[in-house]
């Protein structure tokens, strides 16, 4: 099993403009940014049984990506480098 790669973008203001489900008013906050393959069949299979709160689209630095809100209240981000 590979490992999962993970980001920490300290631009939280940047963030936070496009996924204000993150929020620090509660404490600490999470992001997961976690890169796969086929993210348009991942997407396509769990978009009617989450909380999507980013829709698919293809970020400035080159990855397709999408964010869910888990059922703690986590950010999970899907990428993959197209």
């Amino acid at each position: 099993m590979k490992p999962i790669k993970t980001t920490y973008n300290w631009r939280f203001g940047a963030i936070a403009a496009d996924l204000p489900e993150i929020t620090r008013q509660d404490g600490g906050s999470l992001l997961l940014y976690i890169q796969t393959k086929e993210i348009r069949k991942l997407h396509d299979q769990i978009k009617d049984k989450v909380n999507v709160v980013k829709g698919l689209e293809k970020a400035f630095y080159g990855a397709t990506e999408f964010s869910i809100q888990d059922i703690n209240g986590y950010i999970l981000t899907f990428a993959e480098d197209e």
